[in-house]
């Protein structure tokens, strides 16, 4: 009685360690930022690489994981995407209230170049204090319509897919502790 008593609890124990790590806060929603880049080349259908970076903010409509961050000042490393220099860890890293964001730069692609415009696209992970780190799909675009020395950017990020704290284990332990219980339970009644 005392070791099927014994197993029960540690049952219970694993399983309440279990659902404790089943419970994620994961990164979701959008970010949006902007401010001046400065390119290797004044040309940008020529440009290879962002060498600085300054008057960076949050800017757009936060949402989800980023709601009250607005206005929140940036700091940017430098990259280069002919040839990509990545991983970047950081490429950006800014503090709003209690918390630290930064994103790691995995990868980078051009999308389209010219002197009028760049687009650059890839992926990432986004860091929050508090949460788990989240993949997710970023955009990096110049628009220049006089191809003059303008460097003004755009960064968008969303996360790749929506994060739902993983359940099926959990479900799963949950099921066997209440098969454990009806185990115990039959046990119990045979003794009486």
């Amino acid at each position: 009685m005392k070791q099927t008593l014994l197993a029960f609890t540690l049952g219970l124990l694993v399983t309440s360690m279990t659902f404790q790590q089943a419970q994620a806060l994961p990164i979701t929603g959008s970010i949006d930022m902007s401010g001046t880049a400065v390119l290797d080349n004044m040309a940008l259908g020529s440009a290879t690489q962002a060498t600085g970076f300054s008057a960076v903010t949050v800017g757009g409509v936060p949402t989800g994981s980023f709601v009250g961050t607005l206005g929140a000042a940036v700091t940017w490393n430098p990259f280069s995407w002919n040839p990509s220099n990545t991983p970047i860890t950081p490429l950006w890293t800014f503090i709003s209230g209690p918390n630290t964001y930064s994103f790691d730069l995995n990868s980078v692609s051009v999308v389209s170049q010219s002197d009028l415009f760049l687009n650059l696209t890839g992926a990432g992970t986004l860091k929050k204090t508090g949460s788990d780190d989240t993949a997710g799909l970023w955009s990096f675009t110049i628009s220049n319509p006089s191809a003059g020395p303008s460097s003004n950017f755009s960064f968008t990020f969303a996360n790749a897919q929506t994060s739902v704290p993983e359940g099926g284990s959990a479900l799963a332990l949950l099921g066997l502790g209440l098969i454990g219980l009806g185990a115990l339970r039959k046990r119990l009644a045979r003794k009486a």
